[in-house]
């Protein structure tokens, strides 16, 4: 979960009379918006700072946003199942016991210049940054002619880009006294769309969509065309293209973040007769169904993605004396290592010494490249308990980890798998990750074929550690060795079978010592290096002796 420090206070929130604004908080570099999962308080309830007020969820964690003060809770922006962007105003709280006198309604804009009420002040309407990868867009639609009145949070103009359809609320009430731009021009972020007197008046009455606590009540399904139905988790402009076609929204299909009914949905549905994008009619949700959200739902969206990589698997079994006997070693010098550790660090060496197993597909301009990402990035696939007793899987990342040492490349593991077990993981701690390495064997799997995600080139699995089937109870008598299986599951676009088994390959020479890897792995770690201990007995002496056993009994 995300972190209470100090420096919330100066980062996420702001003074707007005698209240405190809670905004999204930045998650990590490549993150510029999350959906609003829960709300913690509600608008009156008393918080304690540090308390979780509400859960954002973004494309890659889940987090809690704490209270950066005690107070009351007395404004809430955004209702669940809304997307914020980064910097986006959450909520207010009012320092203390008071109660304060509401915001100015702006919907996210702090109130810097705010004139006295009954005072015009000119306001500058902008161009929002709608995502990080979004530039620019297209004006649909002006809702206030130059001249014309409008209130605070109601849609001054609608934007179009090429990811998103977007209503541009007007930050206070006032009149609107000049438009710079014409529907259908493309504008830049940041750039100027038009000038407003602001009167100082108070807020609009919140929306059904933009943040009252109090849902609006939904009409009968079906509304006729003109009546716009307020059911469902939809937008504001899918509301309206609904009610112009006369598409009931309770049987559109929504395909954004959350199920989120966005404008092509109805669309869609439109010219499917009232249909799902998916041409069947939506079903009322049957008993028992539990919305899919936060990362399981990425992770749900993920192994769709996957269906689209074309992928071949190669399998090895290799011996693990060597492997168990090292580990033995450090433990008896002091250090915790585990199997998975070895094998991880051994798979990134692997990496670095067959490149192209760390390489990924992308089409870019419509063509299919092979990308290089410079070195191995390790993904380490964990088994996640969530406080609710559900289980989600999560992929953090050891970038460049073919770069570290041993001591570096255990102390990023560790600290990782701590994060993602106290749920403490950041969008950067897993993005970018080129080869994955999955353990199943720890629950006993014999040998697995996971899926590979898209910007992958590699996902990697090993099954238990054992005796040969059949040969559990007296494996250790006629001193056969344990092995443990493993497959490398690979995009067939970029990456060859012979490539493939080269690599589980060189992973089985590591393991087994070739290439000074256990002197590497003792010298990171400060451990002097012993000896291996004999090998096995014999297999035909313990035969024998286990021949001559009945008989002395």
């Amino acid at each position: 979960m995300l972190d209470a420090d100090e420096s919330l206070l100066s980062d996420n929130e702001m003074s707007v009379d005698t209240t405190v604004q809670v905004v999204m908080p930045q998650m990590g570099d490549s993150v510029a918006e999350g959906t609003v999962l829960e709300w913690h308080k509600a608008e009156g309830d008393s918080i304690e700072a540090d308390e979780t007020l509400v859960e954002i969820s973004t494309d890659k964690v889940d987090a809690e946003v704490p209270a950066p003060t005690s107070g009351t809770v007395v404004r809430i922006f955004a209702a669940e199942g809304d997307t914020v962007t980064v910097g986006a105003v959450l909520a207010e709280i009012a320092p203390g016991d008071g109660a304060a006198a509401p915001s100015n309604g702006n919907g996210g804009a702090p109130a810097a210049d705010a004139a006295p009420s009954g005072e015009a002040q000119e306001i500058e309407i902008v161009m929002p940054q709608m995502g990080e990868s979004v530039n620019e867009g297209v004006v649909l639609e002006w809702h206030v002619e130059a001249g014309g009145t409008i209130a605070a949070d109601e849609t001054i103009v609608e934007i179009s880009t090429d990811k998103v359809d977007a209503e541009v609320p007007a930050p206070a009430s006032g009149t609107v006294t000049e438009l710079l731009v014409a529907a259908g021009d493309t504008v830049t972020v940041g750039q100027v769309l038009a000038r407003m007197n602001a009167t100082g008046a108070g807020p609009a009455a919140p929306t059904a969509t933009g943040g009252d606590s109090t849902p609006a009540a939904a009409p009968s399904p079906g509304a006729a065309p003109g009546q716009l139905d307020e059911s469902g988790n939809a937008s504001p402009i899918a509301r309206r293209a609904a009610a112009a076609l006369g598409v009931p929204l309770d049987a559109v299909a929504g395909s954004g973040r959350a199920g989120r009914i966005v404008k092509d949905d109805v669309l869609a549905a439109a010219e499917n007769g009232g249909r799902s994008k998916n041409g069947t009619a939506a079903a009322a949700k049957p008993a028992g169904a539990t919305l899919i959200k936060g990362g399981a739902a990425m992770l749900a969206r993920y192994m769709d993605e996957s269906r689209s990589i074309p992928t071949a698997t190669s399998f090895r079994t290799l011996t693990t004396t060597t492997l168990d006997a090292r580990r033995k070693q450090l433990k008896a010098g002091g250090v915790k290592v585990s199997f998975t550790h070895l094998i991880a660090y051994a798979i990134a060496r692997a990496g670095h010494d067959l490149p192209v197993m760390a390489h990924h597909f992308a089409e870019i301009d419509g063509k299919p490249h092979r990308v290089d990402d410079g070195g191995v990035n390790l993904g380490l696939a964990v088994d996640v308990e969530k406080k609710d007793g559900s289980r989600t899987l999560m992929v953090p990342v050891i970038r460049q980890a073919d770069q570290l040492s041993f001591r570096g490349f255990l102390d990023a593991y560790n600290a990782l798998v701590e994060k993602a077990r106290t749920n403490t993981l950041t969008a950067d701690d897993l993005t970018g990750g080129n080869v994955t390495l999955t353990n199943p064997g720890g629950i006993g799997t014999v040998a697995s074929v996971p899926r590979l995600m898209t910007g992958q080139g590699t996902i990697v699995a090993t099954g238990s550690i054992a005796y040969p089937v059949g040969l559990g109870a007296i494996g250790e008598l006629i001193g056969a060795e344990k092995v443990m299986s493993m497959t490398s599951t690979y995009d067939h676009r970029i990456i060859q079978g012979a490539e493939s088994g080269r690599f589980l390959q060189r992973i089985e020479q590591l393991l087994q010592g070739e290439s000074d890897f256990y002197e590497q792995v003792f010298q990171d770690l400060g451990v002097a290096l012993p000896a291996l201990p004999p090998p096995p007995a014999p297999a035909a002496q313990a035969a024998a002796t286990l021949a001559a056993a009945p008989a002395a009994a």
